[in-house]
């Protein structure tokens, strides 16, 4: 399901220590540092980036690449 969350929400980064689990929770969303796609660290409803690095569906999320995933704190609009 292709959703433009920049829709619903204002999006802020957050720091993050390279090499550190990506922390997750309802504000939290991963950017995709190639195609630009935000996508919720806890998806309920499928989800994916279109380039593939995140997938997601039922409360859990795949990483292929961590090093390409910019973490940033939703806020509704």
């Amino acid at each position: 399901m292709k959703v433009d969350l920049r829709k619903i929400y204002r999006f802020e980064p957050v720091a993050h220590e390279a090499g550190a689990a990506l922390p997750t929770g309802g504000n939290v969303f991963y950017e995709c540092v190639d195609c630009g796609f935000v996508v919720s660290s806890v998806p309920y409803t499928p989800a994916e980036c279109e380039c593939g690095n995140l997938k997601g569906n039922k409360g859990e999320i795949t990483v292929a690449n961590a090093e390409k995933v910019k973490l940033v704190k939703g806020l509704l609009k």
